[in-house]
């Protein structure tokens, strides 16, 4: 077989003619469960089944890790196969050969264990670096004053940057492809003007961050000295994200079995509670909780507790995580929210209190998502008056709408109904008006304006922000209409493009290369489609969305159909709607004050004919 590039219509082929349930079945034992196939995940380590295969999707997923793809994907990461002898192994099962091409020498999908493996060197290189060098002592010294063991500082693999511009480049990067490799994790900054490479990271204690299978993603490291930033994390990359890693969850799922998680603002913080016996803390990554973050640690657990400093900040870090966790609350799910005396931290508090008396104060203070829901509602309105309760109906109605259909969601209308003296069927009907609205488009907060050494380190390392935009919410309908073409892909053809006009959410993008990949090559297979998309975070954003139902479960599918074409259309026309306002008020005329009518009787009649799914 010559070199170049595989043609996607070849991989397409022999995916079509791969059962995925053989491929996996002869590596992993698989079991019956319905129409599909479940084991224990062989990405993770668990005790109940949470690993699900789909024959007719040809489609694997695990509820507990998050791993999924087709049947090439799962060669790729059980078997640790690249690419061409992955795709040759399955090729040769279904008796076909790998063609002959010489249109590229770029191969269609690269590996990424040579950068998994140079990370695990460089977590290896600063762990010795801790043990062995000669101005380790400050880092030593550093970390027993926070009253860390060295077999805690073991566990979480902490090491040292030790000062210097070059030690680890000369150790790990004196070799092109290393140095390469090294540069695309940041742990090695170019310096174009006098085209040098120096350390990232110097001087600092490191943390590494691991996924949910124990490799080495990423690093943050604290300054012992007054350099500022005091804390850097590495850049994304193709195996990092941070908007969906959690430090320390693989280590706390390392522990033991988990019952809850609690989660904190520091890698400190997470290391301090784990010395002092409570190991379920993790911590975001210099970023606000997001709808991902909480998904994650749903299929771990069902309870976590937030735990933020009481000051202003910490009470903006709370809210934002209980917006983006409204997708994912429901009957079985327990959030709550800690919020800590002014000037304490949990290292902080955990070493002054003891490991029971956090606990304690954790089950007596730890407030619910709906108690914080109309706290922070109620703020400064006098429930008293008819303003104030029309305002908390008003503000409320957008969040519980992001709410699943649950027992829960029925009793936070309850309490909102109590709160404001309007009956639940109004509170209901006004809700069903809610979610055919478009959600408003977030503005982007700006960077805050802090300055690094240079330039290149602020591009390659990146400081922890205070404030992150609100992350959107996952159940938007371009989520769920991307479901349905998943589910149905003949849907593409079905529905013309001026339907997808008013969808304005995080998924919209994703959603319109979708209908124009599918448009283009009407033939594909759900397995064919996300391999397009394997390994990227659209990708991933695919899988999860295939593999979760995002829309109401019926015995008659066409229903659905019907009330998702419904809501685009109502979509639709709120943004022609929004077009002509505008247009009026730029050039007042006649025409597109009639124009305006048409189109607000139109919208009237959608919402008094729409029919939705029933149970």
């Amino acid at each position: 077989m010559a070199e170049g590039r595989i043609p996607q219509s070849f991989i397409d082929d022999v995916l079509l003619r791969t059962d995925i349930v053989d491929v996996i079945d002869a590596r992993v034992k698989l079991k019956r469960a319905g129409k599909n196939y479940s084991a224990c995940c062989p990405f993770h380590q668990e005790k109940t089944p949470s690993f699900t295969v789909n024959r007719e999707k040809q489609f694997y997923y695990c509820f507990g890790c998050g791993a999924s793809g087709n049947a090439l994907s799962f060669l790729l990461e059980h078997d640790r196969l690249d690419f061409i002898d992955g795709l040759k192994q399955l090729a040769s099962n279904v008796g076909l050969s790998l063609p002959e091409t010489r249109s590229s020498n770029v191969p269609a999908a690269p590996s990424q264990q040579p950068l998994y493996d140079a990370l695990e060197k460089a977590a290896h290189f600063y762990e010795q670096q801790l043990r062995t060098h000669k101005q380790r002592n400050s880092a030593v010294t550093y970390l027993k004053k926070r009253g860390l063991t060295g077999k805690l500082a073991q566990h979480f693999r902490i090491g040292y940057a030790p000062p210097g511009w070059d030690n680890l480049l000369q150790t790990l990067g004196l070799e092109a492809d290393q140095k390469q490799l090294l540069l695309q994790a940041g742990l090695l900054i170019h310096h174009e003007e006098r085209n040098s490479f120096y350390d990232a990271l110097r001087d600092r204690v490191i943390f590494p961050i691991r996924d949910f299978r124990g490799r080495v993603i990423a690093f943050g490291g604290r300054v012992l000295g007054d350099d500022k930033p005091k804390y850097l994390n590495s850049p994304e990359s193709t195996v990092f994200h941070k908007g969906r890693e959690l430090y320390g969850l693989y280590e706390a799922k390392q522990s033991g079995k988990l019952s809850r998680l609690i989660v904190v603002e520091g890698y400190m913080d997470v290391v301090a509670l784990a010395q002092h016996g409570i190991h379920e803390a993790v911590a975001t990554l210099g970023t606000a909780t997001s709808t991902a973050h909480v998904e994650r640690m749903l299929r771990v657990v069902n309870d976590i507790i937030f735990c933020f400093d009481g000051d202003d900040a910490g009470r903006r870090a709370a809210w934002r995580a209980l917006e983006n966790a409204l997708p994912m609350v429901g009957d079985d799910v327990n959030l709550r929210f800690l919020f800590l005396p002014e000037g304490e931290d949990p290292d902080s508090l955990v070493r002054r209190e003891g490991a029971d008396l956090f606990r304690a104060r954790m089950q007596a203070d730890a407030i619910t998502l709906t108690e914080l829901l109309f706290t922070h509602l109620s703020e400064d309105l006098d429930l008293s008056t008819l303003e104030g309760r029309s305002r908390l109906a008003s503000t409320s109605l957008p969040l519980i709408a992001q709410m699943p259909d649950s027992l829960f969601r029925s009793l936070v209308i309850q309490s909102l109904s109590e709160r404001t003296q309007l009956s639940q069927d109004l509170i209901n009907s006004q809700l069903m008006i809610a979610a055919s609205k478009p959600k408003p488009p977030t503005e982007p907060q700006p960077a805050p304006n802090q300055a690094s050494r240079n330039e290149t380190e602020r591009k390659s390392f990146q400081r922890v922000p205070s404030q992150r935009p609100e992350r959107p919410r996952l159940r938007t309908l371009s989520a769920q209409v991307i479901a349905l073409i998943l589910r149905q892909p003949e849907l593409v053809a079905r529905w013309r493009e001026d339907m997808y006009r008013g969808l304005a959410d995080e998924f919209t993008p994703l959603l319109l290369r979708l209908r124009d990949d599918i448009s283009a090559n009407p033939q594909l297979s759900l397995a064919a489609i996300l391999g397009r998309w394997h390994g990227t975070e659209q990708g991933d954003a695919l899988a999860t969305i295939a593999a979760t139902d995002l829309l109401p479960s019926h015995e008659q599918p066409e229903l659905e159909v019907v009330d998702i074409e419904h809501q685009l259309n109502l979509r639709a026309l709120q943004a022609e709607l929004d077009i002509l306002t505008e247009q009026l008020r730029q050039t007042p005329d006649h025409q597109t004050l009639q124009a305006i009518s048409a189109c607000q009787r139109k919208i009237h009649t959608l919402q008094q004919t729409r029919r939705r799914p029933t149970s």
